[in-house]
Parts: structure tokens; sequence; C-alpha cells
């Protein structure tokens, strides 16, 4: 038998030489995947990762691995990887499973999961053991049935559709009759094992083979889809380049007090530049002019980190050049004097205080953490900086002057409208986490689809402020909001509306709104194709938007929208329920299919053990059911999608045209898709605050 190869330290020298060998029985075409270094790399670290020390995939193991709760489902699927049948999984019956599971023909794929339904090995699939596997599956992803169709009741289904002899069972060719006619079940089980066989996703590029772009291509692309953002870029550049050696060049100074001087002018104007894309009003009013495809605004918060990173750089070169001009005797006196008791010295103490306390708060870690409050706080001492730096270098103001002034007029504003004070007619606590806010609208507050505000509870927190998309469409005369508990102020709305509904008060729930904003979202009524992509509750922007959409049709302030695609994933069945009757008003109005909906629910089992409720879910939808997860006519999908395929699916059928993909979520998904838009020449828009 073939053993894995494992670091020196678990064995000899000379097993840890020895390159592993595919089982006997694999195919050309799978030997030809199978020689790939990257795949035989994935594949090794996957058994390791999987096995343990010992180099065995055991049931607990494999239970641990799929992150499934039943014993007898882990069981089951061991069997059948496990061809001498020794109670483990080795290297060599691993590669078999892969062979067979992942990289073999539909046939093969089937008849792996046929077996594993078949539990008595009598070649046929009867009503006791379709009922099993259907209520296991069912509990692995949680689900119950919207329509309370039973384990039982979803067995027949399949029966009466796929039993065509008659007989009371199923037999492996009337299996492959219904596999042939819904080809969707064997490609989710395909992409499911995979996952969990290599979580890396190395083995799904070995499943659709394609040919990577080249190097001009990619630049090209690139290009063409960041070209303002990278004229910005260069301007800013070769501005940051004219202010340093302009202003070292005419100094009359020795070298270090040149330098001083030439990066406290950069440090000015990269302040003053960081100030403009917070200026939300101007950008908001911009964003509605059309000009997001001129100048870079849906990047303005990537460029507020690159000039404040480039500030602090240039502050702390600033501040060496002017302590190496001391110790050179530039002024004469101690260093602690130098600091302590003159309006620079001082000064330039609170500014750098100030640089440190906004920078950690507006690290990566802080800022996504469930503390919140510490990001917002920190960058309060952005007051104190601009202060600071005014009286430590009056001339500062010509580069602060006008973006401070807009500041000011921005604040005065906002605080105005921050003054009045509004209710909340309905305060609901979801499942999921999810708190529901449904508020009156102030007057003069006209917002646009996928805009977002500043929301503050003066109940939870007298002076936090935090921002929602607003998820109701403006057409509506309340504005709602969705909030997700994550951190310590969103927990404690939560907590307190179901305290208000545990013992209902007589006063009603006082907010305050700042806002509206625009946001990336705002492009869709400019696209001809889109595909709006929410996870969780990042789906807000896009309930607001569907529901005008729909509003607007038929009118003169209807979209140009020709094709649009939604797709939202969640986690869980219960997530769906925020904003299912959207979802049914959307399938109800949109008679012409302006819309395509992909639901997926991700933590549901989509593999080989699941085949039989997939099966049943999909002749249940053909026969007219509802969606068995959501109760709409459009199926949920259980696990996450191909992001890849269904992307270049979308981009060859409406190529050369433009596509532009909208996306709100977490981080790391939206760093996925937007590889992928970049590697298809898609262009890709993230809603950020």
């Amino acid at each position: 038998m073939t053993e894995l190869p494992v670091e020196p330290r678990e064995a000899p020298p000379e097993q840890a030489e020895r390159a592993p060998r595919p089982p006997r029985e694999v195919t050309t075409e799978s030997r030809a995947a199978f020689v790939d270094q990257r795949l035989w790399t994935g594949l090794q670290r996957a058994f390791r990762q999987h096995a343990g020390t010992d180099l065995a995939i055991d049931a607990a193991d494999l239970q641990r691995a799929l992150g499934l709760k039943s014993r007898y489902l882990a069981e089951r699927l061991l069997a059948r990887f496990d061809r001498d049948k020794d109670g483990v999984v080795r290297y060599d019956d691993f590669l078999d499973g892969v062979q067979r599971l992942v990289l073999g023909s539909d046939q093969d794929k089937l008849r792996f999961a046929f077996r594993l339904h078949d539990h008595d090995d009598d070649g046929r699939i009867d009503r006791v053991e379709l009922t099993r596997m259907i209520a296991l599956s069912l509990a692995e992803s949680e689900v119950v049935p919207h329509d309370g169709s039973s384990a039982e009741e979803l067995a027949k289904r399949l029966l009466w559709k796929a039993d065509t002899d008659r007989d009371g069972a199923i037999s492996f060719e009337e299996l492959e009759a219904v596999a042939r006619a819904h080809p969707e079940i064997l490609e989710r089980m395909t992409r499911s094992e995979a996952l969990w066989i290599v979580p890396s996703e190395d083995i799904l590029a070995r499943l659709e083979p394609r040919t990577p772009p080249s190097l001009g291509t990619r630049v090209s692309r690139y290009a063409s889809n960041h070209l303002a953002a990278i004229v910005v870029l260069a301007i800013w550049v070769f501005a940051n380049v004219v202010v340093l050696g302009g202003t070292f060049a005419a100094s009359e100074a020795d070298p270090w007090m040149a330098v001083g001087s030439a990066t406290g002018h950069a440090v000015s104007m990269n302040v003053a530049l960081l100030l403009l894309p917070v200026l939300r009003r101007l950008v908001t009013r911009l964003r509605a002019l059309g000009l997001a495809r001129l100048v870079p605004l849906d990047q303005g918060i990537d460029f507020h980190a690159i000039a404040a990173r480039a500030a602090f750089v240039l502050a702390l070169v600033h501040t060496l050049a002017y302590l190496g001009a001391h110790w050179l005797g530039h002024p004469e006196g101690s260093l602690v004097s130098m600091l302590t008791t003159t309006r620079r010295g001082l000064t330039g103490l609170v500014l750098g205080v100030a640089f440190v306390a906004i920078g950690v708060g507006a690290v990566e870690r802080v800022r996504r953490s469930q503390r919140f409050e510490l990001f917002f706080q920190s960058h309060l001492f952005y007051g104190v900086w601009l202060l600071a730096a005014v009286v430590h270098e009056p001339r500062s103001l010509v580069w602060l002057g006008l973006p401070v002034f807009g500041l000011l007029v921005e604040q005065l504003v906002r605080a105005r409208r921050r003054g009045v004070a509004t209710i909340a007619s309905e305060a609901r606590a979801l499942r999921s986490g999810v708190t529901e806010l449904v508020i009156e609208k102030p007057a003069g507050f006209h917002f646009e689809p996928g805009d977002y505000l500043f929301l503050n509870v003066p109940a939870i927190a007298k002076h936090e402020w935090h921002p929602f998309t607003i998820s109701s469409p403006p057409e509506d005369d309340s504005l709602t909001v969705h909030v997700r508990s994550l951190g310590n102020w969103t927990k404690a709305l939560r907590a307190h509306v179901e305290q208000r509904e545990r013992a209902p008060a007589s006063a009603a729930l006082v907010v305050h709104l700042d806002g509206p904003y625009g946001s990336p979202t705002a492009h869709l009524f400019r696209s001809r194709h889109a595909v709006l992509v929410g996870a969780g509750i990042g789906v807000t922007p896009f309930a607001s938007v569907l529901s005008s959409f729909l509003r607007r049709a038929g009118t003169e302030r209807a979209a140009k929208l020709e094709k649009g695609y939604f797709v939202w994933l969640n986690r869980d069945q219960y997530s769906f329920e925020w904003f299912a009757d959207v979802l049914a008003d959307v399938e109800r109005r949109d008679t012409e299919r302006l819309f395509d909906l992909g639901l997926y629910m991700t933590a549901g089992q989509a593999g080989a053990t699941a085949t039989a409720l997939e099966a049943a879910r999909v002749v249940s939808h053909d026969e007219g059911a509802s969606d068995l997860v959501t109760g709409l006519r459009t199926q949920t999908k259980l696990g996450a999608p191909d992001w890849r395929r269904m992307l270049r699916e979308i981009h060859d059928r409406h190529a050369p045209a433009r596509v532009d993909v909208f996306f709100c979520g977490p981080p790391g998904l939206g760093a996925k898709i937007r590889a992928v838009c970049r590697e298809l020449d898609l262009a890709y828009h993230e809603e950020r605050f």
C-alpha cells in the first residue's frame, strides 16, 4: 500500500523522500490530474490534516472533517472509502476515493452516492433507506421543511418519480435517470466533496480546466477596470514627489533641516487629501451627479487609508530629521527641554500621540472586532491633531485650510440634523441575531436605494453613532434598518429590544439619524447588466434596490437595467426570513424575469450523503412545490456557490457588454469575488463604510 510522505521528524528520510504513487485503478484521465504537482501537494497536505499523526482516517476524523453531527453518516462514508475494510482510510484509499468521488465520471460519482444510501448492499434503495438518509440530511443541515413535509413524505415523492418499475425501491439506473435530468445534483455534490477533501480549493481548479490569461491581458483588464483610481494614484505620487523635491531644493538650511521641512509640508498635504473622502455629503453629491465613473469615489476609503499611512511615515521621517538636526546642534539645548518648553516641541508630542492613537484604532483587527467603538473614539483625535498641526506650523493652513473648512461645514450640518429626534415605530428581535427597526422618516429625509445612515439610540449610548444600510425602498413612508448583533453596541440594542418585547414600554424608542449617504450601489441604476451579491445581513442595500426597481418599472424613473442576477448567501434557514416578503414580491411582480434569484444556504450539506434529499427537493420543485427552505418558488441551493463558474457564465452570456458586480458582506468573501471579477474582466463594486 502506498504511504504518504511525512515530515522527517515523523518518518525516516527515505520514506519522506519517496514519491507517492497513484492507486492502480486510476484512469488515464485521472492520472493526468494526479501527476500535477500542485494537486499532489494539496492532496498530501489535506490527508495529513484529516488523518493526524497516525496517517489513518477513522470515523471520528471523517466526522470532524465534514462537520457532521451524525456518527452514522461518517461511518457510511468511511465504509465507501475503506477498500480493505480495516476500519480506517489510508493514503491509497483516500486517493481512490478522490478519483471516484471528485475526479471520476458522473457514473462513478453517482455509484459512490448510491452505495452510501444502499445500507444493506442489495442493489436497491428502498423507502426505509431513503427516509433514513433524508431525515439525517435534514438534521445535518438543520432544515425544517417550510411546507411541513416529513422525511417520509419527501421519500415518497422521490420514489413516485424515480421508481419507474414500481417495485417499491430505486435502482442505480433509476437514480441515474433522475441525475441525468438534473445535472446540478452531481455538480453540487462534486463541489461539496472537493471542498472538504482539499479545503484550499486546489482540486476545484482541476475540475474546470482553463487557460490563465497572459500577464499583458491581466494588466490590461486591471487598468480598464481601475483607470480612474490609477490616474488619481499617479497624480498623488507625482504631487508628493513635487512637494518633497521642491521644498528640499528650495531650502537653504542644512540637509537635516531641509528633510524635516520637506516632509512637514508633505504631511500637511496628505492629511488635507485624506480628509476629502470623509466629506460624506460632498461624496454623496458627486455620486448623485454620476461622477463615480470619472472619480474613484468607491475607492475613497482605500485612498483615505493610503494617504493616512503615507502621512504617518512622513511624520516619522520628519521627527527623525529634526532629532538628527538637534544632535548636530540645531537648536542648542537638551532634547527634553526642546520637547517640553518650546511650542513646536510640545505640539510635536501632541501630534505624535494623536497619530499613534488614530493609527492603533484603525488597525483592521480592532476595526473589525466587537470593539468598534475603539475605532470610532480613537478617530476623534483628528480634531486634536488638526488644532495642534496649525499651532505647530501655521503655514500648514495653506494645505489644510479648505478641507478643514469643508469638514467644519459638514459637521455643522450633521450636528443640526442629528439634533432632530424621531422614533422607531416598530422594533423586533428577529432570529439569527438580527434586530429590525422601522423608523418614522424625519422631515426632509430623502434617500436613494442602497444609501446608508448613522444611527444613534440614546437609550443604548448617548454619544455613539453606527452606520447601517437602509433596507427599505425610498417609496415607503417609513425607513427600515436591520442590525446584526456583532459588537457591544449592537448586542446591547438587541437586549434592549428583547426587554421591550417581554415587557412593552409605554414610551416610544427614540432614535437620531445622520444621513443619508450614497454608496456604490448607486451605480446599479446606470448599469445594463448587474450581479448583486449579498452575504448574510449584507443583503440590506439590495433589498432596498430590488423593491425600488419593481416600483419604478414602467415609469420615467425606471432603471436602465436589462438583466440582473441576485445572489444571497445565508448560513442558516432562518436568516432568509429577514427579507422573504421582498423576494416573494419580486417573484410575483417580476413577470418579465428582469432578475434571476440565486439563494444559497452555506451550512447546508450537499455532498454524497445528501443525494437523496437533493433529489427529493428537485423532484418536488419540478412538481410545483414551494422551496423546502424558504417557501419561495426559487429553489435554495445547499452549500456555497462556485463563483468562477457562475460569473463566467454571466460574463459569456452578455459579452462583450459590461457586467457590474456589486457586493456587500464579509471582507474575506469580497476578496475572493474581487479576484474572480479581475480574472473575468467584470467591474467590481463593494459596499464599504
